[in-house]
């Protein structure tokens, strides 16, 4: 069997972690619909393929209670929620799809078909897809969370731009040449080395 090691110069600790997403966020168009799509690899280590396919009935979040100081509905400060990942739809290119689409559904990398697994949601992550959710951005076609702005699915080549954009941003210049969160699959490795 065949083992490989993560470059450890690859992992963001939590301040870079969190000042990439608002760096997410404050980009035009896509920027605000995408930081939940990277918050979900970092804080609950799915991978793209698997954020993809995620439907608004794959996440359970815990209920609002009501502030009695204020009567508001809040989050509560420690709300972990849930994520049923069952399926993952890995790039294929549309000349290797049966049906011309640039992904192709598929059962969990590891797991026999129609297995899921179902994985924490930390405080910070509820947050953000409560936030998600209720937004404009929150559900589009097919229930999915995460789609491109011509409402199919989302092309990898604009999630890919936009991490480059906040990597720029953030880092310096030293630290944007170097492997630190040089993909986008590298905040799944942030998550598991946390």
């Amino acid at each position: 069997m065949m083992t490989y090691e993560v470059d450890r110069r690859s992992v963001v600790n939590h301040a870079q972690a969190r000042a990439l997403l608002v760096a997410v966020g404050n980009q035009l168009r896509s920027g605000p619909r995408l930081v939940a799509f990277f918050a979900v690899m970092y804080y609950a280590a799915l991978r793209p393929e698997e954020v993809v396919s995620l439907r608004d009935h794959n996440v359970t979040l815990p209920s609002l209670v009501r502030n009695e100081e204020t009567g508001e509905w809040e989050e509560p400060a420690d709300a972990w929620g849930e994520l049923h990942v069952a399926v993952a739809a890995p790039f294929a290119g549309r000349e290797w799809t049966d049906d011309g689409a640039l992904r192709e559904e598929r059962a969990l990398k590891h797991r026999p078909d129609g297995h899921a697994r179902t994985v924490p949601c930390p405080p910070a992550l509820t947050r953000l897809l409560r936030t998600h959710l209720a937004a404009d951005c929150g559900k589009g076609p097919d229930s999915r969370l995460f789609w491109g702005e011509q409402g199919g699915e989302l092309p990898g080549i604009t999630y890919r731009r936009a991490w480059q954009k906040a990597r720029k941003a953030v880092f310096t210049d030293q630290e944007y040449a170097s492997p630190l969160a040089k993909r986008v699959y590298d905040l799944r490795h942030a998550c598991v080395s946390t």
